[in-house]
């Protein structure tokens, strides 16, 4: 085998590896398409990224058929692809979508890395007491004051800032404020956009926002439960 099938084949064992990974990242941790807006795209991409660097291109550099040493060089290439795939594994894990937070006129995504240990131990709930492993919990926020009159989106943006969003002491059962959110939500297609009959729409959409974006967040009208994330360009 030469240097060029090696590497070949090295980076299509990379390529498949990022894909599987892809492959369940996704819809565990960002159902609803939520991807389009958590910043893991990026991040998927610099993981192929050095894995192809620190695998196949060395792979390239240290190939040589009959070398001494050529194992234990492949060896090191693997140990090294290994660290770099470790790293980013980790970056997937700590910036994975926990919360889906829903308030008077929006929702907001919260990512594992952006709630306090000290704001966890004082959850409203044991259940929001602890980051999910799975896919993000959908939750509700407490507003600061009682609401309910659409001529007061404004103040009720004001009440619900992101601030409130990252600190599970303010949360409520999703169920108690999607009320509030019908009262906001805009009849809509299946694609976010304003339904051409307002009376009979399927669906509501709100906006989402994250850290790394923003959308609308398309919800099944009766039950007010997500349908998918879209976005404009």
């Amino acid at each position: 085998m030469n240097r060029w099938k090696a590497t070949a084949l090295h980076a299509l064992a990379s390529l498949l590896l990022v894909a599987a990974i892809a492959a369940i990242v996704l819809p565990l941790w960002h159902p609803w398409g939520l991807y389009r807006i958590s910043g893991v795209l990026p991040l998927l991409g610099l993981v192929l990224g050095a894995q192809l660097a620190a695998g196949p291109l060395l792979t390239l550099i240290v190939f040589k058929p009959g070398k001494k040493r050529l194992r234990l060089d492949l060896a090191v290439v693997g140990l090294l692809q290994l660290a770099f795939l470790g790293f980013g594994l980790h970056l997937l894990w700590q910036t994975r979508p926990v919360f889906v937070v829903a308030s008077d006129m929006r929702l907001a995504l919260v990512l594992a890395n952006e709630v306090e240990a000290a704001d966890l131990a004082r959850a409203s709930r044991p259940e929001w007491a602890r980051l999910p492993r799975g896919r993000p919990l959908l939750v509700g926020l407490r507003p600061g004051t009682s609401r309910t009159d659409p001529a007061s989106v404004l103040a009720a943006f004001l009440d619900t800032g992101m601030d409130r969003e990252l600190k599970p002491a303010w949360y409520v059962p999703y169920a108690a404020i999607a009320p509030r959110l019908a009262v906001n939500a805009t009849p809509s297609t299946i694609d976010g956009q304003p339904a051409a009959n307002p009376a009979h729409a399927a669906f509501r959409s709100l906006p989402i926002v994250a850290r790394h974006g923003a959308g609308r967040l398309v919800l099944d009208a009766g039950s007010l439960q997500p349908v998918r994330v879209v976005t404009y360009r």
